[in-house]
């Protein structure tokens, strides 16, 4: 069944951007808001697990499209990469609380750097009512092809030299994982 609420919010991301410069800090955090409806609910009646992570998209789209990398991408897209694009391919998740019917939240979401593969993001969703973390994970997004990379897109930013931070040390050990678990998996990412 085709989530049409998903691609009416994305679209309403893309439009609410028009206009606007597209160079925002690419590491500062970026918030937009969101509230859980009845159609995210599970048998609980609380925000089924995997809205959280549709909530999320949202976030990280709205940081793609602020700092211009969402148009680093579409501009490789016209010119020589038919193909580029952004692929979650791993995440680690923690669930805090719940989110119940009507509550309001904020997702914050915050490029933390990346390596040669990929970008690693964290992203919150904090209740409004009490102001306190109900989830948080940590995202490592790939690029295809293979041969073009996160520097080359931040590169394409035209903003200067910009190189990745040092990890913190969870994000260095979320990557380290991910590199593990595919050492007996041959990867297109």
């Amino acid at each position: 069944m085709l989530d049409f609420g998903y691609f009416l919010r994305m679209y309403f991301l893309a439009n609410q951007s028009k206009g606007k410069k597209k160079d925002g800090d690419l590491f500062g955090d970026y918030i937009i808001n969101g509230q859980c409806w009845l159609n995210d609910l599970d048998l609980y009646w609380h925000m089924n697990n995997s809205r959280y992570l549709r909530e999320c998209d949202f976030g990280r789209t709205s940081l793609l499209i602020e700092t211009g990398l969402w148009r680093a991408v579409v501009e490789r897209r016209n010119t020589n990469m038919k193909d580029a694009g952004l692929l979650v391919s791993a995440l680690q998740v923690q669930y805090r609380q719940s989110i119940e019917l009507g509550d309001k939240f904020q997702i914050v979401t915050r490029l933390h750097g990346w390596d040669d593969r990929a970008f690693y993001f964290e992203q919150l969703i904090i209740l409004e009512k009490n102001k306190q973390t109900a989830f948080s994970v940590l995202v490592r997004t790939a690029l295809t092809p293979r041969d073009l990379t996160p520097q080359m897109l931040v590169d394409d930013l035209q903003r200067g030299s910009i190189q990745s931070p040092k990890f913190s040390p969870d994000v260095q050990i979320f990557a380290d994982n991910y590199k593990l678990n595919l050492q007996p998996l041959k990867s297109k990412l």
